[in-house]
């Protein structure tokens, strides 16, 4: 049962994650379209990156790995929470923004050379893992420098946001980021299963977070 329960959610939950990060994403778009503000821009690209993330997951489970999808997925997981905290950063002071821009860039670049390079586990890719089970610790180690600082901006704004506004949609999306940072961190500790679920979990209540934010907005 417990197999039979694990092959379900390897097989669904990635696609359905994908459709709702995708309807997120053109959600995030189109408000960009109509107000033209930065950040709006920067969550727009990072839920892209979430979006790809869950295609590389969903595809891997029909056809398993290969090492060129293995390497693009792992720079778009450990970029994409960092991508969304800069546009939280963004949000609230464009020259911080810039600043954090120039450390994540340096980051990510580090962390594409360093993972183009990377000596992969094949075994742990003929078990169609999950995360970055299958990159070596020191890899792992550079992206905790975008994912623990991403993450810190995204919920750290959301709840600042909520104490500004007690608005209960910044709760919602506060809770979303946490839900998908923790599927990242218990991933590192073998539980590969969370990580789908989590990753589902959170982007949903970050898009109805959204959409409340979104009514509020039309209210004003």
């Amino acid at each position: 049962m417990i197999l039979n329960l694990d092959a379900v959610i390897r097989s669904f939950t990635p696609w359905v994650t994908a459709i709702v990060s995708l309807f997120f994403t053109a959600s995030v778009f189109r408000q960009y379209s109509r107000r033209k503000k930065i950040h709006q821009f920067i969550w727009g690209t990072g839920l892209l990156v979430f979006s790809t993330t869950a295609l590389f997951e969903s595809i891997s489970e029909i056809i398993g790995w290969n090492m060129p999808m293995y390497r693009a997925y792992y720079i778009s997981i450990a970029t994409l929470v960092a991508i969304l905290g800069l546009g939280t950063i963004y949000l609230f002071n464009q020259r911080a923004g810039r600043y954090l821009t120039l450390y994540f860039t340096a980051i990510i670049a580090a962390l594409i050379i360093a993972t183009l390079d990377a000596d992969i586990d094949t075994q742990k890719l003929q078990e169609r893992t999950v995360g970055g089970s299958a990159m070596p610790a020191d890899v792992r180690i550079i992206s905790l420098f975008l994912t623990i600082p991403g993450s810190i901006a995204l919920i750290g704004g959301a709840l600042y946001s909520w104490y500004l506004t007690r608005r209960n949609y910044n709760l919602l999306i506060a809770t979303g980021a946490l839900l998908v940072a923790s599927g990242g961190s218990l991933s590192r500790f073998g539980i590969e299963w969370a990580l789908y679920i989590l990753e589902l979990l959170g982007i949903a209540v970050m898009y109805i977070g959204f959409i409340k934010s979104e009514e509020e907005i039309r209210k004003r």
